[in-house]
């Protein structure tokens, strides 16, 4: 295997252990008849809502065809403060607050609710010629690495015949990776990575780049992954777009500016609303998901959502890229570049 860290560094290559409603349709009344006859005013109330939802969400589907369920996400705008340093590096308030610290908060709760990639990035992927190494930067809970079984839903990097080296700046999420995904993984700043230059045939960069608050910043990224790649290797870039209308987007994401707040909510299956007060003791042999628990508090996650173009603005920055391809997927501004001789 060729030389793949500097000096300076040590990858431990298995784990990383970090210690008023309008006209129903037929069928929506038919649904809502049904349900309520099953009992009382609460069961009508709960069907008119079903069948309320069902009319907010028809037309919005997921990547893999689903109906997306639920209202639309709202979204808080945020001023960001000026750049204070020259320093790139120097990592913002707002992103240590409202990015580093969220994701170390949320990182088991997200683990479960990101288990596949989307198709265009597996296509990539597995696109990819035999033997390549691949550096995933930002990589969150490892979904676009090799996983062990039973995590079969995962478009492998192993499968593609290659080997990927990860890293993530949440040690949580980090080791998620690493212990459930089966990725190679280490907790470093996607804008300074410990790793050699011209030593990867690929890059991944997935809903990474949005979470950057300077443009200094979002350019120092661009430029520490292409030092990472050989002449003619690719990078492959994902970030949120601003443009989220319901023609082409399928996100249930709306946002009221580019630099917002995007809340994030722990839905736990057996925890439910209530305030202290109203928090009766549990019988002793009462089962735990029936207990009364208050609910944790909403995170807020800073976000730079993207317009269309800017993306490539960015790139055009890195003299050492050049944009091969750029396209809207799944509610993002994505881009493929390769690395320029």
């Amino acid at each position: 295997m060729r030389a793949l860290f500097g000096r300076r560094v040590q990858v431990q290559v298995r784990r990383w252990v970090m210690s008023v409603p309008g006209p129903a349709t037929e069928g929506e009344a038919s649904a809502s008849g049904r349900l309520a006859r099953q009992g009382g005013k609460r069961s009508k109330k709960k069907a008119q809502g079903y069948a309320n939802e069902g009319a907010e969400n028809s037309g919005r589907r997921g990547p893999s065809g689903q109906e997306l369920k639920g209202p639309l996400q709202k979204t808080t705008a945020v001023e960001v403060a000026p750049e204070e340093s020259e320093n790139v590096l120097k990592t913002p308030a707002i992103e240590a607050e409202n990015v580093h610290k969220v994701y170390d908060a949320i990182a088991s709760h997200w683990n479960h609710t990101r288990y596949k990639a989307w198709p265009r990035v597996e296509a990539f992927v597995r696109s990819l010629p035999r033997h390549s190494l691949v550096a995933d930067l930002g990589c969150g809970n490892g979904k676009n690495l090799p996983g062990p079984p039973p995590v079969r839903s995962v478009p492998h990097v192993k499968e593609a015949g290659g080997f990927a080296v990860a890293s993530d700046i949440s040690a949580p999420l980090a080791q998620i990776a690493a212990e459930e995904h089966g990725a190679s993984c280490m907790v470093a700043d996607c804008l300074a990575a410990p790793l050699r230059d011209g030593a990867f045939d690929a890059v991944l960069s997935i809903a990474v780049l949005h979470h950057l608050s300077t443009r200094g910043r979002r350019v120092q990224a661009l430029r520490e992954a292409a030092r990472l790649l050989r002449v003619g290797g690719q990078l492959l870039v994902y970030c949120w777009s601003f443009e989220q209308d319901d023609d082409r987007s399928r996100s249930r994401h709306r946002f009221v500016a580019q630099d917002v707040l995007v809340p994030w909510s722990f839905r736990t299956p057996g925890l439910k609303k209530g305030k202290p007060s109203e928090q009766p003791e549990p019988a002793p042999d009462e089962e735990r998901s029936d207990r009364w628990e208050e609910q944790p508090p909403v995170c807020q996650r800073y976000c730079h959502v993207y317009r269309e173009g800017e993306l490539e603005d960015l790139l055009e920055e890195v003299p050492q890229l050049e944009v091969v391809d750029s396209y809207f997927d799944t509610g993002n501004w994505c881009a493929i570049a390769r690395r320029r001789p």
